[in-house]
């Protein structure tokens, strides 16, 4: 059924109010987790775990709990447009997708790791999704035995391929292994040539982020650069200042007198230019090389906007 038909059908309209407190009780049940799984699982290996993890007060709800708990549900709406009628096993297992990529990108948005458990659990509700659509003969996902297989490899590749490309230009990791590892388990659900895709709408999503943030600090070294410094001179002082008598004025030293002076100082490096070079438009991009985020919004977006996004392909196929 079409997820306009759908949708106005009455099964379709519970189906869409019941997605809204679903999408709530997932959100806040991905913060309880991030909060309580041991907190070796949020650390690198054989690295010690720090206070605020053994804390178990890691993230919190508020505020900004609100606002995702508002996308997971519209996220949940549109998977059950795109897979509604006669399709429940996929949309169950599809919000299991969804609620994953909450974990993977919360844990590596806060501390810039994914942990192996969430991929796993990633993999295995991709494979069993995808054995069902073949299994069946539905082939909404995938169109041959090998597809999910070569949508793994392929993704896995691709980051691979990237991680070689920083380490050459950048003399640093591209990507981190927890990426490969991910982006071979979302390989597993998007399939072949879904992977490709999904891949390109990673890259899309991370490109818009990155030149937002370098637009936003320009903007704000900008400003402050800008903004006139405050006078801190009494005003006693300042009268007193502005008086300057002749005696003061003859005992000045001439231009000849400053020259070695002048020569002295510009060997110096200036400090103040040199701060504002590095301050105008420098961003800590270490603070935003987490890619898994950018990954599991593109598995999501690929889920959720399934058939707009193959309509979309398809169409710019048929331009050659």
């Amino acid at each position: 059924m079409q997820p306009l038909s759908y949708l106005a059908s009455p099964v379709g309209i519970v189906w869409v109010i019941m997605c809204i407190p679903l999408g709530f009780a997932l959100t806040a049940l991905g913060y309880y987790i991030i909060n309580h799984v041991p907190a070796k699982w949020l650390c690198d290996y054989n690295e010690t775990p720090s206070e605020e993890l053994l804390s178990g007060k890691r993230v919190k709800y508020l505020p900004w709990g609100i606002a995702v708990s508002i996308l997971i549900s519209a996220c949940l709406v549109l998977c059950r447009l795109q897979f509604n009628k006669g399709y429940d096993i996929y949309f169950c297992l599809l919000s299991l997708i969804i609620f994953d990529c909450l974990l993977i990108a919360i844990a590596d948005i806060k501390y810039k790791i994914i942990p192996d458990q969430f991929t796993i659990f990633l993999g295995i509700v991709a494979a069993a999704i995808s054995v069902y659509d073949i299994v069946r003969g539905y082939n909404i996902l995938h169109c041959a035995w090998w597809s999910p297989l070569a949508g793994a490899g392929i993704g896995a590749a691709a980051m691979i391929i990237i991680d070689l490309i920083g380490m050459i230009v950048y003399k640093r990791d591209g990507m981190g292994f927890g990426d490969v590892k991910l982006f071979f388990a979302g390989g597993i659900l998007t399939g072949f040539p879904g992977t490709i895709t999904a891949f390109i709408i990673s890259i899309l999503t991370a490109a818009v982020f990155f030149v937002a943030i370098i637009i936003i600090s320009k903007i704000v070294c900008r400003n402050a650069s800008e903004s006139p410094e405050p006078v801190t001179q009494d005003a006693n002082e300042g009268a007193a200042g502005q008086a300057v008598s002749e005696e003061a004025v003859e005992q000045l030293p001439t231009e000849s007198d400053t020259e070695g002076t002048d020569d002295a100082q510009s060997d110096e490096p200036d400090l103040d230019e040199e701060n504002g070079e590095e301050d105008d438009g420098a961003v800590d991009l270490g603070s935003y090389l987490a890619f898994g985020p950018y990954i599991a919004a593109a598995l999501v977006g690929y889920v959720v906007l399934f058939d707009l996004i193959n309509y979309l392909v398809q169409l710019y196929l048929n331009l050659f």
